[in-house]
């Protein structure tokens, strides 16, 4: 499945895919959309995207079985 910010936004069927999809979401950014600067919107889902990205997991702990 896909994130809400793997959508391509400047694509009416995938923005209206992820408006049914994620609808809460979608209205809350455009609310946020309409209270920030456009730099400071980009700026923030930018950082939301690299939160949600995923990240490969690394096991640093090593299991030792005596």
């Amino acid at each position: 499945m896909k994130s809400f910010y793997d959508y391509d936004v400047d694509n009416p069927a995938e923005r209206q895919e992820r408006y049914n999809t994620y609808p809460e979401l979608s209205r809350f950014h455009m609310a946020l959309q309409d209270e920030l600067t456009d730099e400071e919107y980009q700026g923030y889902f930018e950082s939301e995207k690299q939160l949600v990205k995923p990240t490969p997991s690394v096991n640093t702990t090593q299991t030792r079985w005596i």
